[in-house]
């Protein structure tokens, strides 16, 4: 076990980009990871931060639950059931999430509680 353990370390140091690679979300063509706003970049409060996941998105200590995905050309329409964390499902808030994709690592994020905010993938 500690020689698998090593080797995957080793690995890990001799090509760093590979070790933490990221890979695209199934429901947007974006990256997984998190989003901060273009204004204030990375070093913005937690709160102003999305969660791009495989198959969901989050927000401040809230995960979003994707319903269905309508797509018209860059711009995806999300129905998304928000959950607080330690909250059951039943206790959650539908809301409509419109994500206008720039490339890979940027997005345009709007919904129903928030003006449209240009998003960039912290690396």
């Amino acid at each position: 076990m500690k020689k698998i353990v090593s080797a995957m370390l080793a690995l890990g140091l001799l090509f760093p980009a590979e070790a933490r690679a990221q890979s695209q979300s199934s429901i947007l063509p974006v990256m997984t990871g998190a989003y901060a706003p273009a204004e204030g970049g990375c070093e913005a409060a937690a709160a102003a931060f999305i969660y791009v996941e495989d198959r969901a998105i989050g927000a401040n200590k809230t995960a979003g639950k994707v319903l269905s995905v309508k797509q018209d050309g860059n711009a995806y329409t999300l129905d998304v059931l928000w959950i607080e964390a330690g909250s059951d499902e039943a206790d959650g808030d539908r809301d409509t999430v419109t994500i206008e994709v720039k490339d890979d690592r940027s997005f345009v994020f709007s919904n129903t509680a928030s003006k449209k905010t240009l998003m960039r993938l912290c690396s």
